[in-house]
């Protein structure tokens, strides 16, 4: 029963952390497509509420998937460490940020490209929104794990 409840905890997470880049993704997807469409381009305006519904749902998934991984490290992490606060922050950290640093890498260098053919901004985009997710997993390691008052 505790390894589904500190699972369960841990979607909950990965709800939070899907849904702020869901909303603002699909937003202003949305948003642009109301000024396309408003501008008599029909077919670029339903190409851009295509991406809203992929961006709100590929990053809702991906966030539950990442909370719910979270949540089953923490699960099955050994109770010394659990009481270890920053140990456990660590643990939640990596398990949350490492597949999403991946998943940056392997979607910025496809095609031929290098991460040397982006300019300073997307990394500072994309390395900041891999250390925000890691940081909110390391911050909410101990509600996750039901660790009492010491978080």
């Amino acid at each position: 029963m505790q390894l589904r409840a500190t699972v369960r905890r841990g979607a909950r997470l990965g709800v939070l952390i899907g849904a702020w880049p869901a909303g603002i993704t699909g937003g202003l997807c949305l948003v642009t497509a109301f000024v396309f469409l408003v501008g008599g381009h029909d077919g670029t305006a339903w190409a851009l509420t295509s991406a809203a519904a992929f961006a709100v749902l590929g990053s809702m998934a991906v966030g539950v998937t990442l909370g719910t991984v979270t949540g089953l490290a923490l699960a099955l992490a050994p109770r010394g460490l659990l009481t270890r606060v920053p140990l456990r922050g660590l643990l939640a950290a990596l398990t949350a940020g490492l597949p999403v640093a991946a998943l940056s890498v392997a979607a910025l260098t496809g095609d031929g490209y290098a991460l040397a053919s982006y300019p300073p901004s997307i990394h500072v985009l994309t390395w900041s929104a891999i250390l925000t997710i890691a940081l909110v997993a390391a911050a909410r390691s101990g509600d996750i794990a039901d660790c009492g008052a010491d978080h």
